[in-house]
C-alpha cells in the first residue's frame, strides 16, 4: 500500500457508526452487503471489506441491495429478479421490467415510517418502452423472507434513460427518487411519503437532451449531503452534467456541462460517477472507445464557480489498460470502482482529498475469485452522508469537528469522549493521549427535530522530532564536496529515547518529498551538492500520518591546503636588535591563495609537532626570537578539525632603513583661484636617494598609515587637494620589503593673478589707442616685446600681456597668466548708394547700401539710429540718410527726393490747381516730362523748373478728361509712366 502523508491522513474519514435517534430508523449499515457481476460480492460489516461469495446475480451493470440497520442483508435484485436473503429467487420475485444491460436498472427505497416496506424501481436500457416502473416488496411475506406484493412493474415514465438516483428528503423522513426522460430534457422528480409514493413527477426541463446511439448510458448520482446531482452520457459527444438539487423542493437548476475532455465514440465516454463523502469532489470513469480497452479516472472540484474553472480542476487519478466503470462510495468512507473482467475492485482511498493524494490503488480488494463487471449497487446516496466530520486524528494536535447537515442548527452539544465537552457547532479538540474514542453530538435544528449521533476515532501518539546535528564528513583527494553518509547513524538523535516499536525513520531530499513519503532516501545516501538539506521524518510505524519533521544539513568540509610560500625578509626597527613584533596573520592569505577564509582556522607554531598536534598556537602578536625564526603553520577546517594540512617558512630579520628628510615642492596653480596644480613627484627622487646605497622602491602617499602599510599609493604625477598639503613617500628596500623609512613633505601651490576678462578694443583709421594691463603685479610681458603696464598701438591685430607674481622659494619662480587684447580697425562709411521706391501718397521706401570698415547704423533724423538700413511707409518729399559707425569713428550722410505727381488739375485761373507739375521736379532738373492725350499723341513737354502744363495745346484749351505723362530720371535711368484727369 502507498505511504500516506500528513495531509492526506488529516483528511482522510475513518469508518464510524452514527444513527439518528428521530422517525428514521436507518445508519449506514444498509449498504452493507453488496452483490454485483459474476456473483462477486463484498461484505462491510468487517474492516477492510470481505469478499461475499453466497451471491447468486450475474450481470454486466446495474445491481442494487439493501440491509437492515444492523447491516444483514435483506434482498437484492439486478432489475428482472429479486433475491431474498436466502439468496433465493422470491416467489413473485421474477419478471421485472430492469435490465441487465441498463447502466442502473434498479434502486431499492425504504418507505417512510414502515420497517417491513420497501419500493424498487427499474428503468430499462436503452431507452426502452418499459421505462420507469415501480413494484413493492414486503419483508413479512414469504415467511418472512420477503416477496414483491400485487404492485407490480406499476409504470410511471416512458421512455427514459439508464439512470436512476435517490437520496433523503431534506425533513429526514421522506425520499427523493429521480430520473431521466428518454428524447427530451426532462428530469421526473418523484417523492416518497409516509403515505407512500406521489406518482406525480415534478417535470423539470433542465440540461441536455438525452437522445441519440447509445448516450442513455451512464450513471447518475445525488451527492451525499443531497446538494448536488451529476450524470454521465456516454457514446458520441459524451459529456458529465452537474446540477444544484434542492431536497426540500426536489428543484434541479444550475447546469454546469463537463465535456470535450472524455473519450468520444459509440462505445466509450463518460460512463461512472460518484461524489467524495462531504459532496465536493466529482468523480468520473472515462472510457475508451474500443471496449476491454483502456480507461481513465477524473476528479473535477465541483465547489469552483464556473464550468471553466472545474473543468481546467481536472485531475486523472488513473490512465492505464484496465476497464473502470461504476464508482460507488462505501460506509467506509472510500470510493471503489468496478474493474471488468477482474477478481478486485479498485479504490479511491481519501476522495475528500483534491489531487493524486487522493491515493488511487489498482486492483487493490480482492473479490475471493469472483470477477467484477462494470456496474455496482446503487444505493440512496445520503446513506454516506456522514454528520459528523473531523480532520486530523494524531494526538498533541487540534482535531477540528463539524457536522454535514443542510438543516440549520440551533444547538448542539458534544461529548469527545475523553471527558472533555463542548457546546459549540464547530469545535476544536485536543487530543493529549492516543486511543480510540465515542464522539458523541446531540443536535438541536431548527425544525424543532432533536438527533443523536455518535462516531468512533482512533487518536494515534505523534512523534517528537528532536534536533539532528549537522552531518559532517572531510572531502577525499578528489576535493568534489561530494560523499557517502551513512543516514542511519542519525536515527537515534531524532528518536531521542522514543519507542521503535511505535515510530519508525525516514529520509528525503525535500520537505515536500517527507510530507507526501515520496523518494525515500537509501540509508547509504550520496550527497548531491555540499551543504545539502536532508529532512529527517518520524512517524507513527502503525499510522505513517502522524509525524513529525525536522532536518539537518550534510556537511563535506573541503581538505585545506596550506600553500608553501617563500622566507620572509623582515626590517628591524630602529633598536636593531635581531627581533621584531609581526601580526602572523599577515601571511594568511599567501598560505589560503583561493580557499574561503571564512571555511579555516590557521594557527602558527613553532614546532611541526605542534602544528600536527594543533598544541601552544603562537598569538597573532609575535616577537620572533631567533634570526632566523623558523614558524609551522596548520590550516584547519572550521567545520571538522580532522581535516588540516600544515607548511613552514622562515624569517630573517635585516638592518633598519633611515632616509634623510627632503625639501617641500612648489608650483603654481593650475587654474586661476583653484589652489590646484599637478607636481611631478619624481623630482624628490635626488634628495630621498642622496645618502643611500642599494636599490629602492620610493612611493608617495597621502597618509602616513597608508605609507606605513603600502596601501593606496598616489602615483608620481598628482595633484593636490588641500593647499598646503602633506604627503608621505615609502623609501623600501629592494631586496627586503620590510626595510622601508617614511618621510613627509609639504607641496604649495603658487597663486596665478586673477586678472579680468580678455578685452575687444576698436582703433579708428588713422588714430592710435592704449592698451592697459592689470595693475599691482611684479612681471608683465608683452606681445610686442615690453614690459610695461600699459603700451600704445597703432595698428589692429591681437596683442598679449603676461601678467604674473615673482616667487622665490628653493629658485625664483613666476607665476604668471595671460590677457590677450583684439584690436580692431573701424571707420566711416567711404561709399554710399541710396536705392529708393517713390511714386506713392505714403508707401515709399529707402534702401541704405554702404561700403566701408566699421558695423554701421542708420537713420533719417540724425538723432534715432537703427541697425535696418531699409525705411518704409515714407511720404513723397526731400529726406538726409545718416550712415553712423558704431565704434564712433564717424557719420556719413546723403540727400534723397522722393517724387510723386498730382491725380488732377482745374485749369481754370481761379488760382488753385491750375498747372499740373511733377512734384518736387525743380529738385531734379535734369528730369524729362512729356504729356500725351488719350490717343497717344504727345501734347507738350514740361520744363522741372517750370510751373507745369497749363491744358493747353497749340494755344487752346484741352477737353475735360484724362491724359498720360511719360518721366524720365536720368538720375537712376529709371521711366515712370501714369495718368491724370483734367476737369474744367
Amino acid at each position: 500500500m502507498y505511504p500516506l502523508t500528513h495531509f492526506q491522513i488529516k483528511h482522510s474519514i475513518f469508518i464510524f457508526i452514527f444513527c439518528f435517534y428521530s422517525s428514521i430508523s436507518f445508519c449506514q449499515n444498509e449498504s452493507n452487503n453488496w452483490y454485483f457481476g459474476r456473483k462477486a460480492g463484498l461484505n462491510f460489516n468487517t474492516s477492510p471489506p470481505t469478499a461475499l461469495l453466497d451471491g447468486e446475480i450475474s450481470t454486466r451493470e446495474g445491481v442494487a441491495s439493501i440491509s437492515d440497520s444492523n447491516g444483514q442483508l435483506l434482498f437484492y435484485t439486478d432489475g428482472r429478479k429479486v433475491w431474498n436473503k436466502n439468496h433465493n429467487v422470491t416467489p413473485n420475485g421474477a419478471g421485472l421490467t430492469g435490465d441487465s444491460s441498463s447502466t442502473q436498472s434498479a434502486v431499492i427505497v425504504p418507505k417512510p415510517n414502515d420497517s417491513n416496506m420497501y419500493y424498487i424501481f427499474t428503468v430499462d436500457k436503452q431507452g426502452g418502452s418499459d421505462g420507469l416502473r415501480y413494484s413493492e416488496f414486503d419483508l413479512t411475506l414469504n415467511n418472512g423472507d420477503g416477496d414483491i406484493t400485487g404492485v407490480k412493474n406499476i409504470e410511471l415514465w416512458t421512455p427514459t434513460a439508464e439512470k436512476i438516483t435517490a437520496t433523503e428528503h431534506l425533513n429526514g423522513v421522506n425520499y427523493w427518487i429521480i430520473a431521466h426522460g428518454w428524447g427530451s430534457d426532462s428530469f421526473l422528480v418523484y417523492e416518497i411519503t409516509p403515505n407512500g409514493l406521489n406518482t406525480v413527477p415534478i417535470i423539470q426541463n433542465v440540461g441536455a437532451i438525452h437522445q441519440g446511439g447509445f448516450s442513455a448510458i451512464g450513471y447518475m448520482k445525488s451527492s451525499p449531503n443531497g446538494q448536488k446531482l451529476a450524470l454521465a452520457r456516454w457514446s458520441t459527444n459524451s459529456s458529465v452534467e452537474v446540477f444544484d438539487f434542492d431536497n426540500s423542493s426536489g428543484i434541479i437548476s444550475n447546469p454546469i456541462l463537463i465535456e470535450n475532455i472524455f473519450y468520444q465514440g459509440i462505445y466509450g465516454g463518460a460512463y461512472g460517477v460518484e461524489f467524495s463523502p462531504n459532496s465536493k469532489l466529482l468523480y468520473v470513469s472515462d472510457l475508451a472507445s474500443n471496449m476491454n480497452a483502456n480507461s481513465r479516472v477524473h476528479q473535477f472540484n465541483i465547489e469552483l464557480q464556473n464550468q471553466t474553472e472545474i473543468l481546467n480542476s481536472d485531475i486523472l487519478l488513473y490512465d492505464g489498460d484496465d476497464f473502470i466503470g461504476a464508482i460507488q462510495s462505501a460506509k467506509d468512507g472510500k470510493l471503489y470502482l468496478a474493474n471488468e473482467n477482474q477478481p478486485f475492485l479498485d479504490i479511491i482511498e481519501y476522495p475528500n482529498i483534491i489531487g493524486n493524494a487522493a491515493n488511487y490503488l489498482n486492483r487493490e480488494i480482492s473479490l475471493g475469485g469472483r470477477d467484477a463487471r462494470i456496474g455496482l449497487p446503487t444505493f440512496i446516496q445520503s446513506f454516506f452522508y456522514n454528520i459528523i466530520e473531523y480532520e486530523n486524528f494524531c494526538s498533541g494536535s487540534e482535531t477540528s469537528f463539524s457536522l454535514g447537515s443542510n438543516q440549520e442548527i440551533i444547538s448542539t452539544s458534544w461529548d469527545f469522549g475523553d471527558g472533555t465537552t463542548s457546546n459549540s457547532i464547530n469545535p476544536a479538540h485536543i487530543y493529549i493521549s492516543s486511543g480510540t474514542y465515542t464522539v458523541t453530538v446531540n443536535i438541536n435544528f431548527m425544525n424543532q427535530v432533536s438527533r443523536t449521533a455518535t462516531r468512533e476515532i482512533i487518536i494515534h501518539e505523534t512523534p517528537i522530532a528532536n534536533f539532528v546535528s549537522n552531518f559532517e564528513l572531510c572531502d577525499d583527494s578528489t576535493n568534489n564536496q561530494i560523499e557517502t553518509f551513512d543516514l542511519s547513524s542519525k536515527i537515534s538523535e531524532v528518536m531521542g529515547g522514543q519507542s521503535d516499536q511505535i515510530f519508525d525513520v525516514a529520509f528525503y531530499e525535500s520537505l515536500d518529498s517527507a510530507e507526501n513519503d515520496q523518494n525515500r532516501l537509501a540509508l547509504t545516501y550520496t550527497n548531491n551538492t555540499n551543504g545539502q538539506e536532508v529532512f529527517v521524518k518520524i512517524y507513527n510505524a502503525q499510522y505513517e500520518r502522524c509525524y513529525a519533521i525536522t532536518s539537518f544539513l550534510l556537511k563535506v568540509n573541503p581538505q585545506p591546503i596550506a600553500h608553501s610560500i617563500d622566507d620572509v625578509s623582515l626590517c628591524d626597527d630602529q633598536s636593531n636588535d635581531g627581533s621584531v613584533l609581526l601580526e602572523l596573520n599577515q601571511f594568511n592569505t599567501a598560505i589560503l591563495q583561493d580557499q574561503s577564509t571564512t571555511d579555516s582556522n590557521i594557527t602558527y607554531h613553532l614546532s611541526q609537532n605542534e602544528a600536527d598536534t594543533n598544541s601552544n598556537p603562537l598569538s597573532n602578536n609575535f616577537s620572533t626570537i631567533s634570526n632566523p625564526q623558523s614558524l609551522f603553520v596548520r590550516v584547519e577546517s572550521q567545520e571538522n578539525s580532522e581535516c588540516y594540512d600544515t607548511t613552514q617558512f622562515s624569517i630573517f630579520i635585516n638592518e633598519a632603513l633611515t632616509v634623510s628628510q627632503v625639501q617641500d615642492l612648489y608650483k603654481c596653480e593650475d587654474t586661476i583661484n583653484s589652489d590646484i596644480a599637478t607636481f611631478d613627484l619624481t623630482v624628490q627622487t635626488d634628495q630621498i636617494l642622496a645618502n643611500l646605497t642599494g636599490t629602492y622602491n620610493i612611493n608617495y602617499f597621502q597618509s602616513e598609515q597608508d605609507a606605513n602599510m603600502n596601501v593606496n599609493s598616489i602615483g608620481s604625477s598628482y595633484m593636490n587637494i588641500t593647499n598646503p598639503e602633506l604627503l608621505y613617500a615609502r623609501v623600501q628596500d629592494v631586496n627586503s620589503e620590510s626595510c622601508f623609512d617614511v618621510i613627509d613633505f609639504n607641496v604649495h601651490v603658487l597663486a596665478v593673478p586673477d586678472i579680468v576678462e580678455n578685452e575687444t578694443l576698436y582703433l579708428c583709421t588713422d588714430e592710435s589707442i592704449t592698451l592697459s594691463a592689470d595693475s599691482g603685479f611684479d612681471y608683465y610681458l608683452w606681445s610686442t616685446g615690453e614690459n610695461y603696464q600699459s603700451i600704445t598701438v597703432n595698428m589692429s591685430g591681437t596683442y598679449t600681456v603676461e601678467i604674473g607674481n615673482t616667487y622665490n622659494f628653493n629658485a625664483v619662480q613666476n607665476c604668471t597668466t595671460t590677457k590677450t587684447f583684439n584690436v580692431i580697425e573701424s571707420g566711416a562709411a567711404t561709399n554710399i548708394e541710396i536705392d529708393f521706391g517713390d511714386w506713392t501718397s505714403n508707401q515709399n521706401t529707402i534702401l541704405v547700401l554702404v561700403d566701408g570698415l566699421g558695423d554701421y547704423e542708420y537713420s533719417l533724423n540724425g538723432v534715432d539710429y537703427s541697425e535696418l538700413n531699409l525705411f518704409e511707409n515714407l511720404t513723397p518729399g526731400e529726406y538726409t540718410v545718416y550712415v553712423r559707425d558704431k565704434n564712433n569713428c564717424g557719420v556719413a550722410t546723403q540727400f534723397v527726393f522722393l517724387l510723386n505727381y498730382p491725380h488732377f488739375f482745374t485749369p481754370n485761373n481761379d488760382g488753385i490747381n491750375d498747372y499740373w507739375q511733377v512734384i518736387l521736379s525743380k529738385k531734379e532738373p535734369r528730369l524729362k516730362i512729356s504729356i500725351y492725350d488719350r490717343y497717344g499723341k504727345r501734347l507738350t513737354s514740361i520744363n522741372p523748373l517750370s510751373e507745369g502744363w497749363d491744358g493747353n495745346y497749340n494755344g487752346r484749351p484741352m477737353p475735360s478728361g484724362d491724359y498720360w505723362f511719360k518721366v524720365e530720371r536720368p538720375s537712376t535711368g529709371r521711366v515712370y509712366k501714369g495718368h491724370f484727369t483734367l476737369k474744367r
